[in-house]
């Protein structure tokens, strides 16, 4: 969770900030365009190329975490990441539905044939 919560900052203030400097003189309409542009831009580079070419966001590199594929353990492909990044994308506002109705757990978890792995497991 708190590398998730790190995760969500770094798109959050990213997206503002990068909208900010963009949108510098619009309408609040432009404004707001850019902000979901940025956010989803930043989000996109984050989760997606920080898994490709590095298997880990900021977040989970700092709690030394990282993004395999379940089968072999190896880099994650590009494709995948994309896909895990729109299911991720659709989770979001589901999450308080699957929590409202009394389930445990995640209903993506793995999803995509991508896990999260301990640094420390990967050198085994």
């Amino acid at each position: 969770m708190l590398a998730a919560g790190i995760d969500a900052a770094i798109t959050v203030f990213g997206g503002f900030g990068l909208a900010m400097r963009l949108a510098d003189d619009k309408t609040s309409g432009t404004y707001w365009t850019y902000v979901a542009i940025c956010f989803f831009g930043v989000s996109f580079v984050h989760h997606v190329l920080g898994a490709v070419l590095f298997r880990a966001t900021v977040g989970k590199f700092l709690l030394f975490t990282r993004v395999v594929r379940e089968a072999d353990a190896g880099r994650p492909r590009f494709w995948r990441a994309v896909q895990r990044w729109l299911l991720g994308l659709t989770w979001l506002p589901l999450q308080p539905i699957w929590s409202w109705l009394g389930n445990d757990g995640e209903p993506y978890e793995d999803g995509c044939g991508l896990r999260y792995v301990r640094s420390k497991d990967l050198r085994r």
